[in-house]
């Protein structure tokens, strides 16, 4: 290992208390994220596999159980998740398939081609469809796409699709469902129809959950007998594409998976990263081995959070007994890597996450505070916060407060940064 980098972010299925218009509150649907670690992003340093989750935004963290799948496979053959926000949620599955294809051509819904730009994942993205009044909402755009010859006429078939999503917030959703701007939609498959139109084929197909995230879209069936291998992805959100590209599933592939727990788990403080974005198309991405600053940067949830030091026995089991991350924060985590892969086998990885994030936008529900604590047995997020002792959460695990969550947090120092400067005399 030379350096740290990027990969992903992570646990963005189960946002507490975001506000999806002026009077619903989002209820959370699934606690677990699965994401993709390529092999050639992970490699084991004497005998460990180093992974760090950091805290850099203005939000709260509940990491109830973590995990690293280890997925071995033959070399000619890949897999994926599906890193997707959808509601249903898609199953949390690894999906063989045969080695990706990239399509033919594409053209954005102007009739410009970009077939250059979304033909292999390079960090060069798709951005032709301008910018709306509110962050994360635009106009409605697709992109037509050809995957080409080849495709095989039966059988399970998967579109690959990568990219980011610049969202919205309960602020901006909240602004939008008060006046008459149309509201974020989400991805639509559609295929032509025979008669010179186009139909949807699938509906309500979610979007990429957060940054470089890759999702599968389902294409088994879509198309007429005959038909030309197009589709088209439809939507008014800021969805910008990096790259698209076909593969057949493989659902019967043979697969040596090893689920490990943590070997060691160590909850730090370390500061904020340098974040920096190619260009205005690119998300931004915290650049680890450059730190920004150690002040606060948020206005901090008030609340009592996890002290520094082991937190491995919290992270052993989904029980809500969690690790609570506050903005700055780090989570250090240490696999023990299994013996290589034999001759002719490829090794890639899914970092398995379990638990909530609250942000402190203040139009999310309870945005002040750590409290209510989430809990696996709540939908929703909607009794107010009272004393910690009457919390049922702390009700089941007192003593966790006793030896874990003793590190009691306040914006004032935030605040203060803020105040100006005295005046000398």
């Amino acid at each position: 290992m030379t350096a740290m980098r990027f990969v992903t972010d992570f646990l963005w299925r189960s946002p507490l208390g975001l506000r999806i218009n002026a009077q619903d509150t989002a209820g959370v649907l699934m606690t677990e994220d699965w994401v993709k670690i390529r092999g050639d992003q992970l490699v084991p340093r004497d005998g460990v596999y180093d992974l760090r989750i950091t805290a850099e935004l203005w939000e709260t963290h509940f990491f109830d159980h973590i995990a690293l799948l280890v997925v071995d496979h033959l070399a000619g053959m890949d897999i994926f998740v599906d890193e997707r926000f959808a509601v249903p949620p898609p199953p949390l599955a690894v999906h063989p398939t045969a080695l990706p294809r990239p399509v033919a051509r594409a053209w954005d819904d102007q009739g410009q081609e970009v077939t250059d730009l979304v033909r292999e994942r390079d960090g060069r993205y798709l951005d032709t469809f301008g910018r709306g009044t509110y962050q994360g909402v635009t106009r409605e755009h697709y992109v037509e796409i050809d995957l080409g010859e080849g495709v095989p006429s039966s059988g399970p078939l998967w579109l690959l699709a990568s990219g980011w999503i610049h969202p919205t917030d309960s602020s901006l959703n909240v602004a939008i469902s008060q006046g008459r701007h149309t509201p974020p939609q989400s991805l639509r498959l559609e295929v032509p129809d025979g008669q010179g139109g186009w139909v949807v084929a699938r509906a309500d197909l979610g979007f990429p959950a957060g940054k470089t995230k890759t999702i599968l879209l389902d294409l088994q069936g879509i198309w007429r007998p005959g038909a030309p291998r197009l589709v088209r992805l439809r939507t008014n959100m800021e969805i910008y594409w990096d790259a698209f590209a076909w593969a057949p599933a493989w659902p019967d592939a043979e697969l040596k998976m090893q689920r490990l727990s943590p070997h060691t788990a160590e909850l730090r403080f370390r500061g904020f990263s340098v974040v920096h974005a190619a260009d205005r198309s690119s998300p931004e991405l915290p650049q680890y081995d450059a730190l920004e600053g150690t002040a606060p940067r948020w206005r901090d949830l008030i609340g009592y959070y996890t002290r520094f030091g082991d937190v491995r026995e919290l992270l052993q089991a989904v029980d809500d007994r969690y690790v609570i991350l506050n903005a700055g924060d780090e989570l250090v985590l240490h696999f023990v890597a299994p013996p290589p892969p034999p001759a002719g086998w490829r090794r890639d990885f899914v970092l398995i996450g379990d638990g909530w994030n609250k942000d402190g936008d203040y139009n999310t529900t309870f945005s002040k505070t750590v409290l209510p604590l989430p809990a696996h047995d709540q939908l929703d997020y909607t009794t107010p916060p009272g004393h910690l002792e009457d919390d049922p959460v702390y009700r089941r695990h007192p003593e966790d407060w006793q030896r874990y969550h003793t590190r009691y947090i306040t914006p004032q120092h935030y605040h203060r940064a803020l105040l100006p400067l005295p005046e000398r005399e």
